[in-house]
Parts: structure tokens; C-alpha cells; sequence
């Protein structure tokens, strides 16, 4: 599990990586952690990185059949364009900075 930093959308911010999958198209979908997803691993988040980069809801076992690659081991991963991984210091800092400038 790493923390990233980027943008999406245009809003600048944080999350959890908790897994990295690549597709024989070469499509990266970086899995984020979030209280939306459920126990099992039929639905997840993600930062998808194709023809178009969002982030949303993938339904699983429909990308499982093309998945070449796929780890929890982040550590060798590199964020995907305009993204930064951080640590969990630096994410509580930008986290708290961006609560200052709502107030």
C-alpha cells in the first residue's frame, strides 16, 4: 500500500494505492483504497490509465481475463503521469494544508 499525490479532474489530491494491474492493451489500473468499496473483489476503485485517464468503479471479473501482470508489491511501480507517490507524512501534510484553505 503506497500514497500518491496528483491530479484528477482538475482537483489536486491524495489517496491509497493497494494494488497495481496491467492489461494486454496496456491499460494500468492503479486499485485505490476507499470506504466505497466492498469486502469482496467483485467491484473496486481505481485511477485508470487508457485512452482516457479516470477514476471510478471497475467491475473485476471483467478485466480479469486480460490481466498480464499484477502485484501488491508497489515498490518497483512508478505513479502514473502527473501522479507522485508520497509518503504518509507528506499526504497528512498536503491533506491538512487543503482543510486550512477551505476554512
Amino acid at each position: 500500500m503506497r500514497k500518491m499525490r496528483g491530479k484528477s479532474l482538475g482537483e489536486d489530491g491524495v489517496c491509497t494505492v493497494v494494488e497495481h494491474i496491467i492489461l494486454q492493451n496496456m491499460w494500468e489500473y492503479y486499485i485505490l483504497k476507499t470506504d466505497l468499496d466492498e469486502d469482496d473483489d467483485t467491484y473496486k476503485t481505481a485511477l485508470v490509465m487508457g485512452d482516457c485517464d479516470e477514476i471510478g468503479g471497475v467491475y473485476m471479473p471483467e478485466i480479469e481475463p486480460y490481466i498480464m501482470s499484477r502485484t501488491t508489491d508497489l515498490r518497483e511501480v512508478l505513479p502514473p503521469p502527473n501522479w507522485e507517490w508520497v509518503t504518509d507524512e507528506e499526504a497528512a501534510a498536503f491533506l491538512s494544508s487543503e482543510s486550512q484553505h477551505e476554512n
